[in-house]
């Protein structure tokens, strides 16, 4: 965020240097239609201005869709979660409680000293 802001500082810097020093009147042309002379100042304000607001409808429909996204994906978190608590709390009551063993009853066969080289 702070280097897209630092961008734009810079180029309205640069912008306002451009329109004071460029204050010469021109006449647009854009398709048939010819405006009347104005300053290359104005022009370069409204094509910036322009520019700018059409920056800020694109980053507003993609901030838009993102919180769109967000919301769906909490809420599918949630829904989640509580499937796993619901797991986990059926598991809990199907589990069967162990016998504690007998200290007398001893496996007959110990395997320990087979895997060594």
């Amino acid at each position: 965020m702070s280097a897209y802001l630092f961008l734009a500082i810079i180029f309205a810097i640069i912008a306002i240097i451009f329109v004071l020093q460029n204050t010469i009147p021109v006449t647009v042309c854009f398709l048939h239609w010819v405006s009347p002379e104005i300053s290359l100042a104005v022009v370069v304000l409204i094509a910036v201005c322009a520019g700018a607001l059409i920056t800020f409808l694109i980053d507003s429909y993609r901030a838009f869709k993102t919180g769109q996204k967000m919301k769906e994906l909490i809420a599918q978190n949630k829904k989640m979660q509580r499937e796993i608590q619901s797991l986990k709390s059926s598991k809990e009551k199907s589990k069967p409680e162990k016998k504690p063993e007998k200290e007398d009853e001893k496996p007959a066969f110990k395997a320990t000293g087979l895997l060594k080289k």
